[in-house]
């Protein structure tokens, strides 16, 4: 009887470590993996770690239901590259080019359904070059053009019937 009960305590014991190797290496998994979307801090224009250190390389943030909110690259803290920012359900939202942490070069932005709502151009953060407008339902509503940041030639705007009601010269 003492020699079953030793077993019994072995036994048991044994699952009990095994449970806690199980846990230990998932929380180490999921540990990880909170540690790699960990917060940032953004401090004079440049994001910094909860440890001080700037962020390189390519960063991902999540929602709460794990799908992506956003990626994008960081060189010495600072927004560099592509950036691709998504709706809760998945879908794309806005995609773009940062430089020198400013926005460069085209920028496209859907709604929801999927549908191109905003295409915008950018010259190291300044309005450049032309935009464009659509509504929900894929209808061209605005057209501007802009240099260096300033309203510059003919901007249209069109209503719902694509009849053109608008049109302004800069």
């Amino acid at each position: 009887m003492l020699i079953y009960s030793y077993i019994c305590i072995i036994t048991e014991r044994s699952k009990i470590m095994k449970k806690v190797i199980v846990l230990g290496l998932v929380g180490l998994f999921f540990g990880a993996s909170l540690m790699a979307q960990e917060s940032l801090v953004l401090e004079n224009g440049q994001y910094y770690t909860a440890n001080k250190e700037l962020v390189k390389g390519d960063y991902t943030t999540n929602f709460e239901n794990g799908n992506k909110e956003a990626t994008y690259t960081l060189e010495n803290g600072v927004l560099n590259g592509q950036a691709i920012f998504y709706y809760n359900n998945g879908e794309k939202k806005e995609v773009g080019e940062y430089r020198n942490g400013e926005k460069h070069g085209k920028w496209i932005k859907w709604n929801e359904s999927g549908n191109k709502v905003t295409e915008a151009n950018y010259y190291l953060g300044d309005k450049e070059g032309d935009w464009t407008i659509w509504d929900a339902e894929g209808n061209k509503r605005y057209e501007m053009f802009y240099n260096k940041g300033e309203k510059v030639g003919a901007w249209k705007m069109w209503n719902e019937e694509q009849k053109l009601v608008s049109e302004r010269e800069y």
